[in-house]
């Protein structure tokens, strides 16, 4: 199993920039997509336009105005199921009272201390159809359930979120809709997509294997992250920028270098006051239990 053997963390931030710093910061977790491998998942909202802000909204390609198409949902990383509630069946459309209360959703902890949940799935998909309970360990791309819209939902679609709870020996899940509070969100960083981030409007088909950018990156053209902005980049080898060729994370923008093999910063490269910037080593393998998953 490959897993991350060293952590190496630059936070870019003046006291003055606080405000225009990333509302959110990058997931330290690496993440597959939570479809079975194959299936097109389409964004339908991203962490900056779903409302609330933070949470994505997925749909498996082609699934109607029913739950009569059974996309599969699985664990986007290695952890532990910790809440599951699928007792409901009333459908979006059909809900009536109480709609956002009555989401089937799980909660799966992670090892580094993130949590991920999956809503709006199919009734008692989860436990009987995957045959799961609270406390079994998972790993990435366990079957979870079926993609479906019950609760305050418009359409069949996947509900999926990353969150860090503040203060990880006081989890709190709100009995109504399953949601966390007191918890940052966080944009979660995919091993199954070239931009390795999701955002609204893409079209990507699920993997279940690691998906590194390339063996090696070498940033040779002059490039400015703007605000708002997110750039990642995972390598098998080395990450490294030119001598002298502008590379700049302007204020605001989000970034994170991963490489198992280094990652060199040379003269050029800025992070600007009010950015977030990380660089790592390590592999694109979702498991970060050690000996759990293979």
């Amino acid at each position: 199993m490959r897993r991350f053997t060293l952590f190496i963390s630059l936070l870019f931030l003046t006291t003055a920039a606080l405000i225009a710093q990333p509302q959110f910061e990058l997931s330290r977790n690496v993440y597959r997509l939570p479809y079975q491998a194959g299936i097109t998942v389409t964004v339908n909202q991203d962490h900056n336009t779903h409302d609330p802000l933070g949470r994505y909204d997925l749909k498996g390609s082609g699934n109607g105005i029913d739950c009569s198409i059974n996309y599969p949902i699985v664990a986007a990383a290695e952890g532990i199921i910790r809440f599951i509630v699928d007792n409901h069946f009333e459908h979006g459309p059909d809900c009536t009272s109480n709609c956002t209360d009555n989401n089937n959703y799980v909660w799966i902890e992670h090892a580094n201390g993130e949590w991920s949940k999956y809503t709006h799935m199919k009734y008692h998909s989860v436990t009987v159809d995957a045959g799961l309970s609270v406390g079994d360990q998972v790993c990435a791309g366990t079957f979870l359930g079926y993609e479906c819209d019950i609760g305050q939902a418009t359409g069949p679609h996947l509900h999926f979120e990353v969150r860090h709870p503040n203060d990880p020996a006081n989890i709190q899940i709100t009995t109504a809709g399953g949601f966390m509070t007191d918890a940052a969100h966080l944009i979660p960083v995919i091993n199954s997509i070239s931009k390795h981030y999701l955002e609204q409007g893409d079209a990507w088909i699920a993997s279940g294997s690691g998906v590194c950018t390339s063996t090696s990156v070498n940033l040779v053209l002059p490039t400015a992250i703007p605000n708002n902005g997110i750039r990642i980049y995972l390598a098998t080898g080395t990450i490294t920028n030119t001598p002298g060729i502008s590379f700049t994370f302007q204020n605001g923008a989000n970034g994170m270098f991963q490489a198992a093999g280094s990652v060199t910063l040379s003269p050029g490269f800025t992070a600007s006051a009010g950015s977030y910037f990380e660089a790592r080593i390590g592999s694109c393998a979702t498991t970060n239990i050690p000996g759990a998953c293979n």
